[in-house]
C-alpha cells in the first residue's frame, strides 16, 4: 500500500468501517496494478491483465513488445559521454538539494496520532556485528535512493546519515550483504520488489572500506541463448553483466569461501515519468535471464544455475514448464553449509501461473545443480505467489524454516500464511502454525512486502512484516506492520506501535487530545535487522526507519478502551501483550524521498508542494523541514493562479482532493467522485493541472480516457467541506466534485478509433489513456493534450461549454511525419504563443525508426490548419542520446531542458550540442521538471533523491 494516516481529529474515525470506507480509494494495490479500472474490478479484485510495471513496459515500448539490451547499454554509455562532454561548457551552476532532509508527518496524519519524520522506500539494512553504544554502523538501501551509512544508530536523538553510492550510475537497491570476516559490503542494484517503480538496476558493487570506495563487480555471463519464460521462445544470444537491467533480490558469500557468490535475481522497471509512463518491467532483449547465479571467482563471472522451477534441463534451454516467469526473490544456505559434506541451498521464486509444482521454496543438495521443491505454491492460479523464508539451526543438528506466504489477492486461498518444519534439511514437513495472530500478515500485497525474519542465533524469534492491518489498526491490532514472535511463531506480538500511548475510551483510538500517542511505524515493510547481542530491531519499509528499544511493555489492558469484545478482544490481548517500550525514528537526514512531481505557488517561488510515492504531498517554503499536507499516494498536485490557498492533489489513479484554507490537513475534501464513478480508466498518476491564466484561476483539467474540467475548483467550498471531507467520505461518491468531460457530446475519449480514426488508436481494454496536458497561460483557450500512444491534440476553446469544445489532431496533419508514436511524457507550452510548444517522448529510436527523436518543438498553424514538428535530438553537435525523455521545461531566454532516468539535460540557446545541465545533481530518475523563469530556477522532481533546485542564468 501507500500512504501515511487516514485519522482526522473531528470527526474521528471510530469504527472500522469508517477507516475502511475512507482507504478504499487506495485497496487497488496500486504498487502493482496501478489505478486503471480496466485492470482493478473492485476491493477484491482479480489478478488484472496488467501490472504497473507491464503498464511502464508498455508504454516505454510501445509501439514494439520489446526494447533491444543495446537500447540500455546505449543509453547509460551515451549519457555518460555527453557529462564527460559537458565539462566546461556552460552549465547553468550549480544544483542545490531543496529537501527533505527531514520530511514531517504531522500527527493529524499518522495511524498513531503521534508526530513522524519520513524518508523514502527502503528495500535493504545491513549491520556491523561488532555494532556497540560506541559505535554502531549500519548500512541502509533506498528504492531510489542509494546507500547510505551511520556509525551512531543507537544514538537516541536520531542517527547522522552520509550518502555513499554516488559513484554507482543508479540509485536503485536492491539488497545489501555484509560479509564481516573480510570486511566486505556488496551492494546489488535494482529493487526486487515489483512494483510499478521498482526500478531495475546495474550489477552488484563491492566495497572493502565501510563504503567509502566501491568496484563494480564484471559478473559476466555467457554466452547463453536467452528465452522468452517460460519458453522455449528464444530471443538471443547474451554476453555481459549478468545483472544489467535486472533487480538483484539477495547475494551470499560462502562462508568458508568468500570467492564463491550466489545472486538471485528478478524483473525490475527501468524508469517513470510523473504520470509513471514509459518504464519497461522487462530490460531489453536479448537480455539476461532472471534466477540464481553462482561465482566462484568472486563476482568476475557467474553462472545461470537455477531457472525458479525443478532444475535447468539442458542448460536452462526454455523448456522448463517450472521456470519462474518473475525471478527469485530469495536464497539462502543451510547454517551447516561447509561447502563440502553440506551443500544445501534455498531458493523462493514466483512461478508460473496454473502450472503444478511451480512456485513456492525450493532446494538444492548439491549446491544448485538440481532443485526440488519442498515446499508447494499456497496457489499456482496466480504468478504473484511469493514465498520468503527464514532459516536457523536447531538442536540435533536440524535446519529450521519459517516460511510466510500469499500473494497479490487477499480472497479465499490466497491470502496469507505462516509455516515452520523443523527439518528443513530432511523430510521438510511443514506445520501450518497460521492464526489470527499472523494470519493475511501482508494482505493482497504479499508479492510487495513480505518478510520473514529470525535474527542469528536466536532460533525461537521471528519477525514477520507486511503491508498493514488497515481495518483493524488501533482496534484488534496496533496495525500489524511488523509482529514478533519468541516462542518460534506459535504466538506472536505486535512491533508497530510503542507502549508510549495512554488508553482512550472506546472507538476513539484516533482522537485528538491524546497527548502521549504512541511512537508508530510506516505501513509497507521490506527490511529487517537486529542489533547483535540485543532485542533491539532496525526496521525498514516504504516511510524509512525506526528502532525499537530493545526492551518490551504489556498494554493489553488498553483493549478494554477500544470497544472491541470476543475474538476481536482476545486478539488485541496477544498482540498488546509485549510491544517496544519505544520506536526511535531515524530518517532525519535522509534524502530518498520519491518525487513524482513539483509545483509551486504563483505568488512565490519559494514556496513548493510535491507528491511522492508512498508518502503524500509535502510542501516548503525553502526549509529543508517539508511537513505533510495530506497522506496517500502523492502524485500531482497544484496552485490556483491566484490564490495559493487553494491546491490540489493526487492520489493514485483518478482520486483527487481539493483544499481550500491553504493545505490545512483537516480540510481536504474530495472532488473526483464523477471521474471515479465514471467507465473510463487512467494511467496510474493520471495527468491534472491547474489553469494558469488568472482569469480561468478555478479551473482544473484532469485526463483519463477523456479530458474532464471543473471550472470551481471541483465544486462549492462550503459544499465540499460538509458532504465530501477526505478522512471519512469515499472516493466514489458521485456528488463529491463537479468534474465533467469536455468535448463533442458522446466523442470526448481522444483514445478511441471515434475520434480520430484508427492510427494510434486504442482498441477496447488496452491501456491507452491520456498521457499529458498542458494548458497556454497566454490565452484562456488553448489546450495541448496527448495520450499513451503518441496522438497529439490541441485544443482552442477549452474554456467553452463542455459540449462546445472541440479538438484538432496534430500528429496526423499534412507536414506531421516527424513525431514518433511513443508515449508522450511531458508538453511544454510557449508562455508567449499558444499554438508553440515543447514535447517530449518516452521510448527509444528503434522503436520508431523512421521518426526517430525525443524532443520536438512544434508550432500549429490554426487557418491551414497544419502543424511542423521540428526534431531538436540532432542540434549539429553532441545529439541528444537515444533514452527516454520523462520530462522538459524550457527558459524565458530559449534554453531548453529535459529530464530523463539518469539526471537533467539542456540545449542552450544557439547551441548546437547537449549537455547535462548543471553540475551536482545525482545520477538519479528524474520523474519531472518545474521552471519559474521569473525567479530564475527550475526545479527537479527526482524519484529517489528527493527535489533539488538550480538557479539559471
Amino acid at each position: 500500500m501507500a500512504f501515511v494516516a487516514i485519522k482526522a481529529p473531528s470527526p474521528t474515525l471510530a469504527s472500522s468501517q469508517d477507516r475502511l470506507r475512507t482507504i478504499s480509494k487506495f485497496r487497488g494495490d496500486r504498487d502493482e496494478l496501478g489505478g486503471n479500472k480496466r485492470t482493478l474490478p473492485g476491493l477484491d479484485r482479480d489478478h488484472g491483465p496488467l501490472l504497473a510495471a507491464l503498464e511502464d513496459y508498455a508504454h516505454r515500448a510501445y509501439p514494439a513488445k520489446d526494447v533491444p539490451m543495446s537500447a540500455t547499454l546505449n543509453a547509460i554509455a551515451s549519457f555518460t559521454q555527453v557529462r564527460a562532454m559537458s565539462v566546461g561548457r556552460p552549465a547553468a551552476g550549480a544544483w542545490q538539494l531543496i529537501g527533505p532532509s527531514k520530511a514531517d508527518v504531522p500527527d493529524i496524519l499518522t495511524f498513531s496520532g503521534a508526530q513522524y519524520f519520513t524518508s523514502g522506500r527502503v528495500t535493504a539494512l545491513a549491520i556491523d556485528p561488532s555494532c556497540s553504544n560506541r559505535r554502531c554502523r549500519v548500512w541502509v538501501g533506498a528504492a531510489g535512493g542509494g546507500v547510505w551509512r551511520t556509525d551512531n544508530a543507537l544514538s537516541g536523538n536520531g542517527a547522522s546519515w552520509t550518502f555513499v553510492s554516488d559513484s554507482f550510475g543508479t540509485n536503485a537497491i536492491g539488497t545489501l550483504t555484509y560479509d564481516a570476516p573480510n570486511n566486505t559490503l556488496y551492494a546489488g542494484t535494482g529493487e526486487a520488489n515489483a512494483s510499478g517503480d521498482s526500478e531495475a538496476g546495474l550489477g552488484i558493487w563491492r566495497s572493502t572500506d565501510g563504503g567509502n570506495t566501491w568496484t563494480q563487480l564484471a559478473a559476466i555471463v555467457g554466452p547463453i541463448t536467452t528465452f522468452s519464460p517460460p519458453g522455449p521462445v528464444a530471443n538471443g544470444m547474451y554476453t555481459g553483466n549478468a545483472f544489467l537491467g535486472r533487480s538483484i533480490s539477495s547475494i551470499i558469500v560462502d562462508p568458508t569461501n568468500a570467492s564463491h557468490l550466489y545472486v538471485s535475481s528478478s524483473r525490475g522497471v527501468r524508469g517513470i515519468s510523473s504520470v509513471t509512463g514509459g518504464g519497461t518491467s522487462n530490460p531489453p532483449t536479448p537480455r539476461p535471464p532472471f534466477g540464481l547465479f553462482e561465482s566462484t571467482d568472486g563476482g568476475a563471472t557467474f553462472s545461470f544455475i537455477w531457472d525458479g522451477g525443478d532444475g535447468c534441463p539442458v542448460t536452462c534451454n526454455g523448456t522448463n514448464p517450472k521456470a519462474t516467469i518473475r525471478g527469485a526473490n530469495k536464497v539462502a544456505l543451510d547454517p551447516g553449509w561447509n561447502g563440502t559434506t553440506n551443500k544445501i541451498l534455498y531458493g523462493g521464486a514466483f512461478g508460473p501461473q496454473n502450472v503444478a509444482g511451480s512456485g513456492g521454496v525450493w532446494r538444492s543438495t548439491d549446491g544448485g545443480v538440481t532443485w526440488a521443491q519442498i515446499k508447494t505454491a499456497l496457489t499456482t492460479a496466480r504468478t504473484d505467489d511469493r514465498a520468503e523464508f527464514a532459516v536457523t539451526p536447531i538442536a540435533g543438528g536440524f535446519t529450521r524454516m519459517y516460511v510466510g506466504e500469499g500473494t497479490g489477492s487477499d480472497s479465499g486461498a490466497n491470502r496469507a500464511r505462516f509455516y515452520r518444519t523443523n527439518d528443513a534439511a530432511g523430510a521438510a514437513v511443514f506445520t501450518d502454525l497460521t492464526t489470527s495472530q499472523n494470519f493475511r500478515y501482508c494482505s493482497g500485497q504479499c508479492w510487495y512486502d513480505n518478510v520473514v525474519y529470525s535474527p542469528p542465533g536466536k532460533r525461537d524469534v521471528v519477525y514477520l512484516g507486511g503491508s498493514f492491518s488497515y481495518g483493524t489498526y488501533g482496534l484488534a491490532t496496533n496495525g500489524r506492520a511488523f509482529i514478533r514472535s519468541t516462542d518460534a511463531g506459535a504466538s506472536f506480538t505486535d512491533m508497530t506501535w510503542d507502549a508510549t500511548t495512554n488508553p482512550l475510551p472506546p472507538g476513539q483510538c484516533c482522537a485528538t487530545g491524546n497527548t502521549t500517542a504512541a511512537n508508530g511505524q510506516h505501513p509497507d515493510s521490506h527490511a529487517i535487522v537486529e542489533i547483535p547481542g540485543t532485542d533491539s530491531a532496525i526496521f525498514g519499509g516504504d516511510g524509512g526507519l525506526t528502532r525499537s528499544s530493545g526492551a518490551f511493555a504489556n498494554i493489553s489492558s488498553q483493549c478494554a478502551t477500544r470497544g472491541i469484545s470476543g475474538a476481536d478482544l482476545t486478539l488485541c490481548q496477544q498482540l498488546l501483550s509485549a510491544v517496544p517500550t519505544y520506536l526511535f525514528n531515524l530518517n532525519k537526514g535522509l534524502s530518498t524521498i520519491q518525487f513524482q512531481s513539483l509545483s509551486v505557488a504563483p505568488d512565490n517561488y519559494k514556496h513548493v508542494q510535491g507528491g511522492n510515492q508512498d508518502n503524500g504531498t509535502f510542501e516548503t517554503y525553502s526549509s529543508l523541514n517539508w511537513p505533510q499536507i495530506i497522506y496517500g499516494d502523492g502524485g500531482q498536485s497544484g496552485f490556483s493562479a491566484t490564490n495559493s490557498s487553494m491546491r490540489f492533489n493526487s492520489f493514485f489513479g483518478q482520486n483527487h482532493d481539493a483544499n481550500f484554507q491553504n493545505a490545512d490537513p483537516s480540510k481536504w475534501v474530495i472532488i473526483s467522485g464523477p471521474i471515479v464513478t465514471s467507465p473510463e480508466g487512467s494511467n496510474f498518476y493520471a495527468p491534472i493541472v491547474a489553469d494558469p491564466n488568472p482569469a480561468n484561476a478555478s479551473t482544473i483539467f484532469q485526463g483519463s480516457q477523456s479530458v474532464w474540467r471543473t471550472q470551481d475548483w471541483g465544486g462549492d467550498q462550503t459544499f465540499l467541506e460538509t458532504n465530501c471531507p477526505e478522512f471519512t467520505t469515499p472516493s466514489n461518491t458521485p456528488t463529491c466534485g463537479d468534474f465533467v468531460q469536455i468535448g463533442p457530446a458522446g466523442d470526448t475519449d481522444l483514445t478511441m478509433t471515434t475520434n480520430g480514426g484508427t492510427t494510434r488508436a486504442c482498441t477496447p481494454g488496452a491501456n491507452c489513456d491520456l498521457a499529458a496536458i498542458a494548458r497556454a497561460p497566454s490565452d484562456t483557450g488553448t489546450l495541448w493534450v496527448a495520450t499513451n500512444t503518441g496522438r497529439v491534440f490541441i485544443s482552442q476553446n477549452a474554456d467553452a461549454a463542455a459540449g462546445s469544445v472541440t479538438y484538432t489532431r496534430l500528429d496526423t496533419l499534412p507536414s506531421a511525419t516527424a513525431d514518433p508514436g511513443r508515449f508522450v511524457s511531458r508538453i511544454y507550452v510557449d508562455p508567449a504563443n499558444p499554438n508553440h510548444a515543447w514535447i517530449s517522448y518516452s521510448g527509444y529510436n528503434f522503436n520508431t525508426p523512421s521518426q526517430p527523436g525525443h524532443v520536438f518543438e512544434v508550432t500549429y498553424t490554426p487557418g491551414t490548419p497544419d502543424a511542423t514538428w521540428v526534431s531538436l535530438d540532432n542540434p549539429g553537435g553532441t545529439p541528444f542520446p537515444d533514452f527516454p525523455a520523462t520530462g522538459i521545461a524550457r527558459d524565458s531566454n530559449g534554453d531548453l531542458y529535459v529530464s530523463n532516468d539518469f539526471g537533467v539535460m539542456m540545449l542552450a540557446n544557439g547551441s548546437t550540442s547537449w549537455a547535462t545541465a548543471g553540475s551536482g545533481l545525482p545520477m538519479v530518475e528524474v520523474a519531472g521538471l518545474t521552471i519559474v523563469p521569473g525567479s530564475r530556477v527550475l526545479y527537479a522532481a527526482t524519484h529517489g533523491r528527493s527535489a533539488w533546485k538550480l538557479t539559471l542564468p
